[in-house]
């Protein structure tokens, strides 16, 4: 989230991620986040829209700019 604009930054939620399923096979991703499961293609808050499960993170979309969160 670094490489993105500070006032971006800023409107992003902070996330707690309990749970990140990773597949070989895109419609068995899942993660959890803010007590929310989502699957990719789905928007977390208006706007903020989960792009993509990888084996290591996530990939979202927000206001034009796309940028990476990673999971431990």
């Amino acid at each position: 989230m670094a490489e993105l604009p500070l006032p971006i930054q800023q409107e992003i939620p902070a996330m707690t991620i309990p749970l990140h399923a990773y597949s070989s096979k895109p419609r068995d991703r899942l993660v959890s986040i803010n007590d929310r499961m989502l699957r990719e293609g789905e928007s977390l808050t208006p706007g903020l829209r989960l792009e993509q499960i990888t084996k290591d993170g996530l990939i979202f979309s927000y206001k034009g700019y796309r940028f990476q969160r990673g999971v431990q």
